[in-house]
């Protein structure tokens, strides 16, 4: 396991020894007491390394992968291993494009109000009971949360609207909300809301942008699904053949030269 703070932070998950016969991997990830899927590594390829950029920031995080034959039988688990991500700050993202709608965003102080994991259900009243009988579903997650974020620059203020849409893209409408603050929220915070943006000194030349929503806790969109970071359009931007294969020893290598990633343009 190796972890990048450089942008968006993210921790490359990559299993370098697998049981024989192994074609093809199911990464997991256990954090905060529950376990994870990590986006893009189902039914990854050996010798392929996922990237997860859902890892909680400042919190253990163990990572497994259950391993399949080509036909798809189970050869049992590989080993366990445990990072963290030593960053501290606030950063939201757009789940299936996180290597670029992403922003580095300040909590506000109007995001401590009180949380509530609501378990909805009826209460029954059988004649002759002294007290009722409650009939309702298990706990759920977060319900109308308040939260108040604020970038620092036009660019991430825009980035943020971008992560949810515009006119001529249409994005899942889910945003992944990680932070090291010391706030009672999820450390790993999967929410849906609609923003409300008040500009806090544009008009006067600055660029401070708030946010302000009431938000509900909801699973990560197609956790099969990922925008990759590094493309093979970056790496023909690099070099043609000879110079790849001068560059690096196995492809393996190559296609973990993240530092490539955007090079294409």
């Amino acid at each position: 396991m190796s972890v990048d703070v450089s942008g968006n932070p993210f921790v490359e998950v990559f299993f370098s020894s697998v049981a024989p016969g192994t074609s093809s991997l199911k990464i997991y990830r256990l954090s905060e007491d529950r376990q994870w899927v990590v986006r893009g590594g189902i039914g990854i390829a050996t010798g392929v390394a996922a990237l997860d950029f859902e890892a909680p920031f400042q919190t253990p995080a163990t990572y497994r992968a259950e391993q399949f034959d080509a036909l798809g039988n189970s050869l049992g688990f590989t080993d366990s291993a445990t990072t963290s991500v030593d960053y501290a700050g606030t950063v939201v993202h757009n789940p299936l494009v996180p290597a670029s709608l992403w922003a580095s965003m300040h909590i506000t102080g109007d995001s401590v109000a009180p949380l509530v994991r609501p378990t909805d259900g009826e209460m029954v009243y059988v004649e002759g009971a002294p007290v009722g009988k409650w009939i309702g579903t298990r706990r759920q997650g977060l319900r109308d949360v308040e939260v108040s974020l604020e970038t620092q620059t036009l660019a991430d203020a825009n980035r943020v609207q971008a992560m949810l849409g515009t006119y001529e893209t249409q994005q899942v409408g889910v945003l992944c909300i990680r932070t090291s603050a010391r706030i009672r929220w999820p450390r790993t915070f999967f929410a849906r809301g609609d923003l409300s943006e008040k500009e806090l000194n544009v008009r006067f030349g600055g660029e401070l942008v708030r946010f302000d929503s009431r938000m509900d806790e909801v699973e990560p969109p197609f956790p099969g699904l990922v925008t990759p970071l590094l493309t093979y359009d970056d790496l023909d931007a690099f070099g043609n053949y000879t110079a790849q294969d001068a560059g690096w020893l196995t492809y393996t290598d190559r296609d973990r030269a993240y530092e490539l990633a955007g090079l294409s343009g």
